[in-house]
């Protein structure tokens, strides 16, 4: 988690500064998205060989990783930019969602 506290302590010190960071790395998140498709997520897997799960919750974000959960709170800039990136406010890093596969539909048996 320490590798995890240093990336995102060094990422901003204010909403645009993450964005900034975000731009200049080519990443892309989807609003609403608390793993994979959240843009810190990517980020932190983009620059760290985690290992684990991250997942984004409110203030926080947690890993799991070989069965257990650490958490950790979010640095206020982060915390901020997301809350503004899911209200849409920073479109430029938002991801096309038509290079995401939607799930399979479950298909039904012939009749």
């Amino acid at each position: 988690m320490e590798q995890i506290e240093r990336l995102l302590a060094a990422i901003g010190n204010s909403p645009d500064e993450v964005a900034t960071t975000l731009r200049r790395t080519w990443i892309r998140g989807m609003r609403g998205h608390t793993s994979f498709l959240n843009p810190i997520v990517r980020y932190l897997n983009q620059n760290l060989d985690i290992g684990g799960r991250l997942e984004v919750a409110d203030t926080a974000l947690y890993l799991l990783l070989g069965g257990y959960v650490q958490q950790m709170e979010l640095p206020f800039a982060v915390k901020e930019f997301l809350d503004s990136f899911h209200q849409g406010l920073y479109p430029d890093l938002e991801r096309d969602n038509s290079s995401v596969i939607a799930p399979i539909p479950p298909t039904r048996p012939a009749t």
